[in-house]
């Protein structure tokens, strides 16, 4: 079975997850070619975990690429390909222009969120392309939600795989020491990570600052692209512990940071399986989210805490909650971790992945 599994980019962090997934696909027979901006960190980690795997740093320059179209298509002749699987939309777009000339090629594209769309005119130039022959949803709330954005016969097109993780990807990591931003030994630290958008709802965790109601040090740790924006600064600027809450912006120590914080939140208004959730589990660390879709099903009661959208109040109480009991906040960590091991490791995605691909190349 040759394979073109086509990535977006990024640093290991970023992409491990799909990654070790070409890895388990190739350890089961599977001939993977990987596609995509591939970083010097992600191609020393594929060498050392299994030198086998061929890849290509490439990806389009545009919404067309003329020249990728066509490198593309001489790949795909080169190595036999019979199917290809993307888990990028931007990529998609250009890709499957190149499988126009190729129509008994299957096709296959991950989805992470809710902000499909039937529609949306440019949604049919990726993942609801009438080429796309399975979208693939990493959720049960996903796959619930593209199959609403497809008709007829063509619901079939939506599966449901989850995207697993592995607590060993983090076993190297170095904690992070909190003292060189100002925050003491002994304090609570809270952990919220994502690039700043509306959808991620980062400003309801800066207001659940100001409902916290705990004798112990409380600091937030804010984490992710734009977090520094106005708006968000001014937040900070008008919080009762203004002191305590820490605006770090981009960083590459992303699972440092979750390894030695207390407890982590994420305040979402809709949110896929959330990466940074997934990380913080594998890293022991109990979860407050809001009821944002799929992130909800990484989590059960014994790992978390779920509240209400938009909840800032809700979502101070539970911090509360978990800083003022050591017991139940280290048990829910423990418990996060031990969920991820047995309902979402990597080794289920390869599994249910594999039983994919061998379906569609049956047909």
């Amino acid at each position: 079975m040759n394979v073109f599994f086509v990535v977006g980019g990024g640093n290991l962090s970023a992409q491990i997850a799909q990654i070790a997934l070409c890895i388990g696909l190739k350890r089961e027979g599977v001939t993977i070619h990987l596609i995509g901006r591939i970083s010097e960190e992600v191609a020393e980690y594929i060498k050392n975990e299994d030198q086998d795997i061929v890849f290509y740093n490439m990806y389009p320059k545009g919404k067309i690429d003329e020249n990728y179209i066509k490198k593309f298509s001489e790949l795909i002749v080169k190595h036999h390909i019979e199917l290809v699987h993307f888990v990028c939309g931007k990529t998609s777009r250009t890709g499957i222009q190149a499988l126009k000339k190729f129509p008994n090629i299957k096709t296959v594209i991950y989805y992470g969120s809710a902000s499909l769309h039937w529609h949306d005119p440019s949604a049919y130039l990726t993942y609801l392309h009438p080429r796309i022959d399975k979208i693939i949803g990493n959720s049960n709330f996903v796959y619930r939600h593209v199959k609403k954005q497809l008709f007829g016969k063509r619901k079939e097109k939506a599966v449901r795989i989850f995207k697993g993780y592995s607590t060993d990807w983090f076993k190297g990591t170095t904690p992070f020491d909190y003292t060189t931003l100002g925050i003491p030994k002994n304090a609570i630290v809270v952990c919220s990570i994502g690039n700043h958008r509306k959808v991620k709802g980062t400003k309801f965790f800066l207001q659940a600052s100001n409902f916290l109601s705990s004798e112990k040090e409380i600091h937030f740790v804010l984490i992710g692209d734009n977090t520094d924006a106005p708006h968000l600064s001014k937040l900070k600027k008008n919080s009762i512990i203004k002191d305590r809450i820490h605006i770090l912006g981009r960083r590459d120590d992303v699972p440092s940071l979750l390894l030695s914080c207390d407890i982590y939140v994420q305040s979402s208004l809709s949110e896929g399986f959330g990466r940074a959730i997934s990380e913080a589990m594998c890293l022991e660390k109990p979860i407050i989210m809001t009821n944002a879709g799929g992130c909800t099903e990484l989590i059960d009661e014994n790992s978390g805490i779920i509240v209400p959208l938009k909840d800032y109040k809700a979502i101070g109480k539970a911090i509360s909650e978990l800083a003022n009991n050591d017991e139940k906040r280290i048990q829910m960590g423990k418990n996060a971790k031990q969920r991820i091991q047995n309902v979402y490791p990597i080794e289920r995605t390869v599994t249910e992945t594999l039983a994919l691909y061998k379906k569609l190349l049956d047909a």
